[in-house]
């Protein structure tokens, strides 16, 4: 599409959309100005329209908008209650239903795990297996996507971002045991993967190269954020440090890797953070290699990013990361 055609498309939503949706709303002949809309401007109508009114309401003008109304609300999919989860995985079970998980693009389950029901990391390993056309996951933790090869369902390739609040022991995996071989996670999570978060330390100490083991070695990776709390285990700190060092050194493409450190019990202002062991040995990272840096971690801030749930839907997107965190930068050194 050419500028001058990208304009004419601007001002023409600008000018029918409100018009247009309430004819819309009408049905009957009124509903066929939509669809002799181009499509563009047809979907931007529809989110207008789903921030103030139902889907299933709008789903009742025609066929053709019902699909387009199914697209637009499972593109983007946030799960953050026992409720939705329950629900899209009676979607996600049903073969009346099941077909709408591929439209799913961006899956978010921002549910604090605390509060789960027994067998809701089964629901959600369900929920995450069956959505094919995934592009950004976000997940309180790596055991919804230790997913078994037979439950798996990929038809194209996996998702580019992926967020996990903690990275946990696997299935079979004893940090203890003198075998420190990984459980290897789906490849679907890895092929593709440029982006990933670990956003918060695990309850278990799970080295860098450990959590990039698992993900095949995420080849193509180009942006990477770590967690890590003071006043832990030092030998660990130094694993840690050492760990990103080599990413660093023979990942040419990796282009940023954030490091968030955390408050322990006996660290919770900022300077006291900032004397802790892992922060010393960060910042000496950060010195060495400009593609380091080391914030502060704020526990559940990367649930923040999805919070506004219906935006998101209708058009919007959530926060992104790591564009924030090279605006602080650029605020940092103006």
């Amino acid at each position: 599409m050419s500028d001058t055609q990208t304009s004419t498309v601007t001002v023409s939503l600008s000018r029918t959309r409100r018009r247009a949706l309430s004819l819309s709303l009408l049905g009957g002949q009124s509903s066929a100005l939509l669809h002799d809309l181009p499509a563009e401007i047809t979907i931007h109508i529809l989110e207008f329209a789903l921030l103030y009114g139902r889907p299933r309401d709008l789903a009742l003008i025609s066929q053709i908008i019902r699909q387009l109304v199914n697209i637009i609300i499972y593109r983007t999919v946030i799960l953050d209650n026992a409720h939705t989860i329950a629900l899209f995985h009676r979607t996600a079970s049903s073969r009346h239903s099941s077909h709408l998980l591929t439209h799913v693009r961006r899956l978010a389950v921002t549910w604090e795990p605390e509060y789960f029901m027994p067998n809701t990391d089964q629901q959600l390993r369900h929920i995450v297996a069956h959505c094919p056309s995934l592009r950004k996951v976000a997940l309180p933790s790596s055991c919804q996507i230790d997913i078994s090869p037979f439950d798996f369902l990929s038809l194209n390739d996996g998702p580019s971002d992926l967020t996990i609040q903690s990275f946990d022991d696997l299935s079979g995996f004893d940090p203890l045991s003198s075998d420190n071989t990984p459980v290897l996670l789906p490849a679907y999570f890895s092929t593709s993967l440029t982006h990933l978060r670990i956003c918060e330390p695990g309850n278990t100490w799970q080295s860098p190269s450990t959590i990039i083991a698992s993900l095949h070695d995420a080849p193509n990776l180009t942006h990477l954020q770590l967690a890590r709390r003071t006043d832990s285990n030092e030998d660990n700190d130094v694993v840690f440090a050492d760990d990103i060092a080599h990413l660093l050194a023979t990942r040419k493409h990796l282009k940023m890797v954030v490091i968030s450190i955390f408050g322990g019990l006996m660290r919770t202002s900022s300077e006291a953070i900032q004397e802790s062991n892992i922060w010393m040995l960060a910042l000496k990272l950060q010195e060495l290699d400009p593609r380091v840096v080391v914030i502060e971690g704020e526990l559940g801030t990367w649930r923040e990013e999805w919070k506004d749930v219906k935006g998101i839907r209708c058009g919007g997107s959530p926060m992104n990361f790591w564009r924030m965190v090279e605006l602080d930068l650029e605020s940092d050194g103006a």
